[in-house]
């Protein structure tokens, strides 16, 4: 349920909201380290000039994910900190505004 104006941000939902956001992360990073093993562990279909050329668009597609992955991951961790500061500041100053999230 959304809070209305002017009501007061709950630190312990906060902290549950930034535990989950941990656990994306995490998935984040294992699914990064996955793109990176498979990128690793693959081998050319042939010899063949356009097999070649598969295994180069197919190392560049895993690469790009395995990037896209970690950057997710490093945003997601960004975000679980600022909800832990958030948290904090609720509980020591009262704080009652706005959590601003990064594009």
């Amino acid at each position: 349920m959304p809070e209305g104006r002017g009501s007061r941000i709950d630190p312990d939902r906060l902290r549950q909201a930034a535990d989950l956001l941990d656990q994306a992360t995490t998935a984040d990073d294992k699914a990064a380290g996955r793109f990176a093993e498979a990128r690793v562990d693959s081998t050319p279909f042939g010899i063949s000039p356009q097999a070649r050329e598969l295994a180069t668009r197919w190392a560049a597609a895993l690469a790009a994910r395995e990037a896209d992955a970690r950057v997710l991951g490093d945003a997601t961790s960004d975000l679980a900190g600022r909800l832990r500061m958030a948290a904090e500041s609720t509980r020591s100053t009262g704080f009652r505004g706005r959590i601003a999230v990064a594009p």
